[in-house]
């Protein structure tokens, strides 16, 4: 027996979801799945193989991939009960994939494609309204520095996107290694360059200025890292920060970003493209171009995705790669509201027998119709009032009056007729067909 209050009159925690986590209804969870199975199948036309990896792993298999090395809160954590070795659940899928690549195609030849799907969990208790679980398709390309690998990947998040029906969207491209290179040869202390990278990540222009004013840097640097949170627009800004840097370093990022560009544009998609140089999201993990989808009514970003090329060597194979991950909820939010349409047959018995209508509900879906009894007994309009309630597009009524016909009604104009069996069987799987094309 379930009670309504815990011990000692408590109200019971069984009714609600801890903060972060959500229950996805039938007609959210059907869209969730149909976006995510649109993109995988997107990413198979592009040789992606899919790759199932466990929710539960040891919690160093995360660590070479935190977004703050050595960031406790990340991760949800555990003893294993049965080992005694410390667990997590899976924050990020791009770790187990490299260990699986390190493990399990060690001998593979290259490149590999794989591509994921799946939810991850993560810690954020710092941002509050943010989901903890997020649904995930995601891809990886590994064992290529070419930047026709970076462009890739970026065209394939087009490709997803159009795929499942998002518009208006732009990839916002960045390099880390740019700012690596106007920084790398100046003495600065961690706790210097970490407040400096803060303030150019948050875009800050006037906390920037005040702590360049402090810094014992060449005013030459100064003016350069002024102006990077600026460098953000068209492929123009490209020409603008080479006329700006001053190390070999940066001018190689950006002939490297340049590069990716134009083959992003040989894929004929660059009206999608942004370049933002001041984007210098997981400058300790990224090496190379980064990259973010947006669209202007979601916050969250829809696709976040970019080259890695130190990660696999932790788990036991040196190799180049770069990859993505889309957010499905962020898509869903893209896509907006959308009622769902009704479709398939529900069928009402009212023979005392109930052998016919279980014969004709196998029998369409034999012919791949969704079809389902009611059982229960009750009046015809309740019914059909149930019916519209399960997004059922008609109802086939096994009526006594009629047969051995049926009475076929359209849910939605309320019309109805006597047809034989094998018409309705006929006309469901046809309708079915119609909703499957479009």
């Amino acid at each position: 027996m379930a009670y309504p209050f815990g011990r000692a009159g408590q109200p019971a925690r069984h009714r609600e979801l801890p903060p972060g986590l959500a229950d996805r209804l039938p007609a959210e969870a059907r869209r969730l799945h149909a976006v995510r199975e649109t993109c995988l199948v997107e990413l198979e036309r592009w040789g992606y193989r899919l790759v199932v990896t466990p929710l539960l792993e040891h919690a160093d298999t995360f660590e070479p991939a935190l977004p703050d090395p050595g960031d406790e809160t990340f991760l949800y954590r555990f003893v294993d009960r049965t080992t005694g070795h410390v667990l997590a659940i899976r924050a990020d899928f791009t770790p187990q994939v490299a260990r699986v690549v390190g493990t399990r195609f060690h001998e593979a030849t290259l490149p590999l494609r794989l591509c994921y799907e799946g939810s991850v969990v993560r810690h954020v208790p710092e941002r509050r309204g943010m989901s903890r679980e997020i649904p995930q398709v995601g891809a990886e390309l590994v064992g290529v520095i070419d930047p026709e690998a970076d462009a890739e990947g970026i065209a394939l998040v087009v490709a997803c996107l159009r795929a499942a029906g998002v518009g208006g969207f732009k990839v916002d491209l960045g390099q880390v290694e740019f700012f690596r290179g106007i920084v790398d040869d100046l003495d600065l202390s961690a706790e210097a360059l970490e407040t400096l990278r803060n303030a150019v990540a948050r875009k800050d222009l006037s906390d920037l200025d005040r702590i360049l004013s402090d810094l014992p840097i060449p005013d030459r640097r100064k003016e350069i890292l002024a102006e990077l949170p600026l460098l953000a627009g068209g492929t123009e800004v490209l020409d603008r920060a080479s006329d700006l840097v001053d190390t070999d370093h940066s001018l190689r990022a950006l002939e490297n970003l340049a590069r990716v560009v134009e083959l992003v544009g040989v894929h004929g998609l660059a009206e999608h493209i942004t370049v933002d140089l001041g984007e210098i999201r997981g400058i300790d993990y990224h090496t190379g171009v980064i990259y973010e989808a947006f669209v202007p009514h979601v916050a969250t970003p829809l696709v976040r995705g970019g080259r890695y090329d130190r990660l696999c060597g932790a788990y036991g194979r040196e190799l180049a790669a770069t990859g993505f991950s889309l957010d499905l909820a962020a898509v869903l939010a893209a896509l907006g509201p959308s009622d769902p349409r009704p479709e398939g047959v529900f069928l009402i018995n009212f023979e005392p027998d109930r052998r016919r209508a279980l014969l004709v509900a196998r029998r369409l879906r034999g012919a791949g119709v969704r079809a389902a009894r009611d059982l229960i007994r009750r009046p015809l309009d309740d019914s059909l009032a149930h019916a519209k309630a399960q997004g059922f597009r008609w109802a086939l009524v096994v009526d006594p009056e009629v047969a051995p016909r049926v009475r076929w009604i359209d849910l939605v104009t309320g019309g109805s007729e006597v047809l034989t069996e094998e018409d309705a069987a006929s006309r469901a799987g046809d309708a079915g067909a119609n909703e499957c094309r479009t």
